[in-house]
C-alpha cells in the first residue's frame, strides 16, 4: 500500500455503494487474486470522466471488465475499445458486460496489447492498466491515437511504493526500473501535462497538450 491502511479504509468508506454486479466482481477478484483497479482510484477516474465526457475510450488491459463497467457508467455517451490477452478473461468480461447492459458499447479485442491497432483511430481517453513493465511500449503504440486535449491515465505507476524504494525484491527489479523510467519519461514529455497522484497504487494523469497555432 502507498497510503496508510487507516486512510485507505476511510477513503473506501466514503465511496458510494456499488451495484450488486460490481460488488460481486470485487469479491471474485479478491478470492481469485485477479488484479483490478483499487476503489479510490476508480472513483477518481469516474470523476475525471464525468468532467471530461469522452466519446471514444481505449482501455489497455481489461481482465474481468470491472474497470470497463465503471468507465462505461461514468461516460454514458462513450464507446469503449478494450484490449485483453487472456481468453478466459475475455469470456468472463463479456458475460459481465451483458449483465451490466453495456455490450453494445464495448468492442473487445482479444490480442496482445503490444501488437497495437490496425487502421486509423482517434480516442479522447486512453486507460493503461496492463503489464506494468510494458507501459513504454503501450505508450508508443497508442499515444499517437490520443486527440489533442485527450486524457491518458496509467494505473499502478507507484507499484506498491516500490518505485520510491532503494531496495527492491530481485524478481521485481527489471519491471520497477522500467516503471521508473516510464514515469520520468511522462514527467518530462513536452506534449503532455502530467500529474502523479498517490492514490490506490499510484495514478499518472496526463493531458495531451494542444498545439499552439
Amino acid at each position: 500500500m502507498i497510503t496508510s491502511e487507516h486512510i485507505e479504509r476511510y477513503m473506501v468508506s466514503l465511496i458510494p455503494e456499488r451495484s450488486e454486479l460490481l460488488t460481486r466482481m470485487e469479491r471474485e477478484a479478491e478470492a481469485e487474486h485477479i488484479p483490478i483497479i483499487q476503489l479510490p482510484s476508480i472513483q477518481l477516474l469516474r470523476f475525471l470522466l464525468m468532467v471530461h465526457r469522452p466519446k471514444r475510450i481505449l482501455e489497455v488491459g481489461m481482465a474481468i471488465g470491472y474497470s470497463t463497467i465503471w468507465l462505461a457508467q461514468a461516460a454514458p455517451d462513450a464507446h469503449i475499445t478494450s484490449i485483453e490477452i487472456s481468453e478466459e478473461m475475455v469470456e468472463r468480461a463479456q458475460r459481465n458486460f451483458a449483465e451490466a447492459g453495456i455490450s453494445d458499447r464495448v468492442t473487445v479485442l482479444h490480442q496482445d496489447a503490444r501488437e497495437g491497432l490496425s487502421g486509423e483511430h482517434a480516442f479522447d481517453c486512453i486507460f493503461l492498466d496492463a503489464a506494468k513493465g510494458q507501459y513504454q511500449v503501450f505508450f508508443d503504440q497508442y499515444a499517437p491515437y490520443l486527440v489533442e486535449g485527450g486524457l491518458l491515465i496509467c494505473d499502478n505507476v507507484f507499484f506498491r511504493g516500490m518505485v520510491a524504494e532503494e531496495e527492491v525484491p530481485k524478481k521485481r527489479r527489471g519491471m520497477i526500473q522500467k516503471l521508473r523510467a516510464f514515469n520520468q519519461f511522462l514527467a518530462e514529455h513536452p506534449a503532455f501535462e502530467t500529474s502523479f497522484v498517490s492514490i490506490g497504487d499510484g495514478l499518472a494523469l496526463c493531458i495531451k497538450r494542444r498545439e499552439v497555432k
